[in-house]
């Protein structure tokens, strides 16, 4: 796997994450945990008769599964201080449990911070399932130690 700092890590560079297979049990589980009541996701019935014909994993659900295959590239190891955040996060396509998701994570920009001691990279994460389909795009910001003595 990749490891990085706000040092090591260039603008331009990317890299991929495992895969993960969305299971139904994910579906259930996360539908659940995060109190979403609204048919489509929760009512498998419902779900059959939209236009989508079974029930998709929430957006917000698969952005939490997406953090989690980029903290198994290891990049993030020791480095990172904190998410601050994701702007301009689009929902392009729905995940299903059967898909195989993964993520392409890319380097966009690069900001010291006053101190000298930290840094902020922004990065373009892309998660896609087994057909190459966007699924989620959302620019994050991650602030990260530097590699000082």
């Amino acid at each position: 796997m990749a490891t990085g700092t706000y040092d090591a890590l260039d603008i331009g560079a990317s890299f991929r994450t495992p895969e993960r297979k969305i299971t139904d049990d994910d579906v259930d589980e996360l539908v659940g945990r995060g109190g979403y009541t609204h048919p489509l996701f929760a009512d498998p019935a419902f779900a059959r008769r939209s236009p989508f014909g079974r029930r998709p994993l929430p957006g917000q659900a698969v952005l939490l599964i997406m953090g989690g295959l980029a903290e198994q590239t290891g990049t993030f190891d020791e480095s990172v201080i904190a998410l601050l955040g994701f702007d301009e996060v689009r929902f392009v396509a729905p995940a299903f449990a059967g898909d195989t998701i993964h993520v392409d994570i890319a380097v966009t920009a690069k900001e010291l911070r006053a101190d000298g001691r930290r840094g902020v990279l922004k990065m373009l994460w892309t998660a896609r399932n087994a057909d190459d389909e966007v699924l989620v795009v959302a620019n994050a910001s991650m602030l990260f130690n530097r590699d000082l003595p």
